[in-house]
């Protein structure tokens, strides 16, 4: 049976987005988990080895001090030993084998070296390494478990001490480190498994992130090809318009301008709908770049109210329909006047459009709790419930203002509620009963 290729797909801008951003945390916690478990491990291996060192330092001043040897006490068993919280600095010393030399690198005390130990009365003897603390293996088989390493020091005694059997002669200090070692590579393995667990669990984290990070970004990066393509949609329209009317007016060369009035009419009209769609798509650019400034200054509302809505008493009247404006807020409150006029008229021009002949449309100003309370209210056919959370999207158009007559492309109650957010106010959508729709804005006072 054969089996159809099917060629994948491209990663989109979404995926290619989100990955890069998990693969950059990913990174970051991988270089993070490593520097952290290599300072972690120099500090240890550090205190590791000025352990051992100090201990050879506890021999080696013993020995030039002359102090006496330990020695050892039986306590009473019925006595509760003492508890020490740290070991003595000199406890690595019970570790420790002394070798003597004379001058010419002899071993003196051999005797002290029987059956295994022999081999220890081999090592060479090296003036030039006086003083000098070194690690040194001794191979006693052919894995590297069967070594051993010990910490060596070799240092000159001198001929005034009063230890006839280090005076004038040269003193090697061997320490066994095994022990030591063991537990660094033990600590070793357990940082790895550990830093390699998190690094997991980082994995899982940065994935999380990066989605949870991503997601605006991605609801930005739509939202603007949203817009885009939109805007080109609703520019293309009245274009089109444009050129057929300009297109079949030349076909009439000799025609007059009066006897193409509906021609020039609509062109004039599409013309006017553009210039109104570029403001407001310069003013939403402008919004999302934080390029327009909010100058907000103390407003005597009601007799700046009562200039703003003077006109719309008359448009209503000429359309043949009943405007009523009820001002009762009294007081100054702080807004961006240029602002909130232009509110007033996306709010009253889409209250007027939805209007039918022979309705009315209401505006109600009140303070309450010293806050504007603005209320644009029209007998029209009202919105879907369904509907009411979306009318804020941009380009968003419900069923009613689809129709040729009342126009709009969309962006107005956008624009209505960025201004309203700009002054961290909410406005709102409600059913007008019985018939008709309320925008209710609130704007914060003093």
């Amino acid at each position: 049976m054969l089996v159809k290729y099917k060629k994948p797909q491209p990663r989109s801008f979404e995926d290619k987005q989100r990955w890069g951003l998990f693969f950059k945390i990913l990174l970051s916690f991988a270089i993070l988990f490593i520097v952290l478990g290599g300072v972690i491990y120099f500090f240890f291996q550090r205190s590791i080895y000025q352990n051992i060192d100090g201990g050879l330092d506890a021999q080696k001043r013993q020995i030039l001090t002359d102090k006496k040897a330990p020695r050892f006490r039986q306590e009473d068993p019925n006595k509760k030993p003492k508890r020490t919280q740290a070991p003595p600095a000199n406890a690595a010393k019970f570790r420790t084998m002394t070798l003597v030399y004379d001058k010419k690198g002899k071993v003196i005390n051999k005797g002290e070296f029987t059956n295994d130990l022999t081999i220890f009365t081999q090592l060479p003897f090296d003036k030039k390494k006086l003083n000098q603390k070194e690690t040194m293996t001794l191979y006693t088989g052919y894995t590297q478990s069967s070594n051993h390493y010990f910490r060596k020091l070799l240092i000159k005694v001198p001929q005034k001490n009063p230890n006839k059997d280090y005076a004038g002669k040269y003193v090697l200090l061997l320490e066994n480190i095994d022990p030591e070692l063991l537990a660094m590579s033990s600590f070793r393995k357990s940082l790895m498994v550990t830093l390699l667990a998190f690094w997991i669990l980082a994995i899982g984290i940065a994935y999380y992130l990066s989605r949870q990070n991503m997601k605006p970004i991605l609801r930005a990066w739509k939202r603007q090809q949203e817009f885009s393509s939109n805007a080109a949609h609703e520019l293309r329209t009245p274009l089109t318009v444009i050129q057929n009317q300009m297109e079949f007016l030349l076909t009439k060369p000799r025609d007059r301008v009066m006897d193409r009035v509906t021609e020039v009419s609509t062109t004039l009209d599409e013309v006017k709908h553009m210039q109104v769609l570029t403001e407001q798509l310069l003013t939403l650019a402008r919004s999302d770049s934080s390029m327009i400034q909010i100058d907000q200054q103390t407003i005597d509302v009601k007799p700046w109210l009562s200039k703003v809505l003077q006109p719309y008493t008359e448009i209503a009247d000429s359309q043949g329909k009943v405007m009523n404006i009820n001002i009762v807020a009294s007081g100054k409150v702080p807004f961006d006047a240029d602002l909130i006029h232009q509110l007033l008229v996306i709010l009253l021009d889409n209250a007027l459009k939805y209007t039918p002949t022979g309705g009315s449309l209401t505006l109600d100003a009140k303070m309450i709790k010293k806050n504007l309370v603005l209320e644009i209210s029209d007998t029209g056919n009202g919105i879907a419930d369904q509907e009411k959370e979306k009318i804020f999207d941009r380009f968003y158009r419900t069923d009613k203002s689809r129709n040729s007559k009342t126009g709009g492309n969309g962006l107005g109650l956008s624009i209505a509620k960025w201004i309203v957010d700009e002054h961290h106010g909410k406005i709102t959508v409600q059913d007008n009963y019985p018939k008709g729709t309320v925008f209710r804005v609130v704007l914060p006072g003093q």
